[in-house]
């Protein structure tokens, strides 16, 4: 897939402003390929993790599939879990404790480089984004709702955060917060998410089917509205140091980048773009005609960072840290495979169940 780069040329406007304008020329859109690429392995991560329950449920006969622990980038709750635990025992926990590390790589991206985790490696904003262009070719409206009805919807998002930190931050105590993460429910939560897809009921079914026709009607519905992660990236990104930047001297004005935004945010209007729901997805920096008039770039204009340079530092830093947690030991779970065995078998009575965080006593040995 490509976009339009350009060479520079010398043209001069109606005003008489001198401006350097590129000219077309292929080049490749590293964002498309890095969220294809990491939506690939999320597909590879669920196959994988998909033969390795139905191993065990199928009364583990043969050679045993390898669990990955990538999985867990789908237990956002249990990240969230393990970073209070973190801060409370000073270690990362051994049941989920790649859902930990995850979730620390796509706020420390957030806190370099804008909602870069958003824009450049989550495969839900993938999909999303390809929802809201499917229904813009289709029925040709931006999907951008008045300011009076958006600013309420996105508030949404913040207050689902504000519950879920507010459970675990306050809510819990160290010794329930560590009762919980050692539950039997919390032990099998990846187990658990995968079974809840895998046999949907009905009303699931139409709230999942719901959000895709809502994403297909209203640009990036879930991710603008509704998603508690991407609220934890926005609040982290205000921080971020790298932001897209604006040179007022080299803009002429064309508003291109105000169209091409999908967060429509108006890009022409500003110097710094600080706004939470930018992904750094670099779109106005692709449309802008005038060098230098739009970058990603420390304040000032300093060190800016072109698409391949964010795609291999946003990337980077996921197997960096991903490598580090799998050379210290922190990156597989402690769950050995004769608990996975009886856990699985058992798993739909009643200590397996949860309410409001809530779990049925249990000891040790369960």
């Amino acid at each position: 897939m490509t976009t339009a780069t350009m060479e520079p040329k010398t043209l001069t406007t109606k005003s008489g402003k001198t401006w350097l304008r590129r000219t077309a020329k292929g080049q490749t859109d590293w964002r498309f390929w890095s969220q294809a690429f990491w939506t690939a392995i999320t597909i590879w991560i669920g196959w994988e993790f998909y033969r390795f329950v139905k191993f065990y449920e199928s009364g583990a006969v043969g050679v045993e599939p390898s669990r990955p622990p990538g999985v867990e980038a789908f237990l956002p709750i249990s990240g969230l879990l393990g970073i209070r635990d973190w801060f409370v025992s000073g270690a990362l926990n051994n049941i989920h404790p790649s859902a930990t590390i995850i979730l620390g790589l796509a706020l420390l991206t957030s806190a370099l480089w804008k909602k870069s985790f958003c824009g450049w490696v989550c495969p839900v904003g993938f999909i999303s984004e390809a929802v809201a262009t499917a229904g813009k070719t289709m029925h040709g409206w931006k999907g951008k709702l008045p300011k009076f009805v958006d600013w309420p919807l996105r508030s949404i998002k913040y207050l689902l955060l504000a519950f879920f930190v507010w459970a675990i931050f306050f809510q819990m105590t160290p010794q329930s917060l560590r009762t919980f993460i050692e539950s039997p429910y919390n032990r099998v939560a990846d187990i658990k998410m995968l079974r809840f897809f895998a046999h949907i009921d009905p009303t699931s079914l139409y709230i999942i089917l719901s959000l895709v026709v809502l994403g297909f009607l209203i640009s990036g519905f879930w991710c603008r509205f509704l998603c508690p992660y991407g609220a934890l990236a926005a609040l982290a990104s205000f921080v971020a140091p790298w932001k897209i930047t604006r040179k007022a001297s080299a803009c002429i004005d064309c508003n291109k980048c105000n169209i091409a935004c999908p967060a429509h945010i108006p890009v022409a209007q500003l110097t710094r773009i600080r706004s939470d729901e930018c992904n750094a997805c670099m779109q106005c920096v692709a449309v802008c005609p005038s060098i230098n008039a739009l970058e990603l770039s420390l304040p000032k204009g300093r060190a800016h960072m072109p698409r391949l340079a964010t795609v291999l530092a946003v990337t980077g830093l996921f197997f960096v840290g991903i490598g580090v947690a799998m050379a210290s030991g922190n990156w597989q779970n402690s769950i050995t495979s004769d608990e996975y065995r009886r856990r699985i078998q058992e798993i739909d009575t009643s200590k397996y169940q949860h309410n409001r965080g809530e779990v049925p006593d249990y000891s040790p040995k369960d």
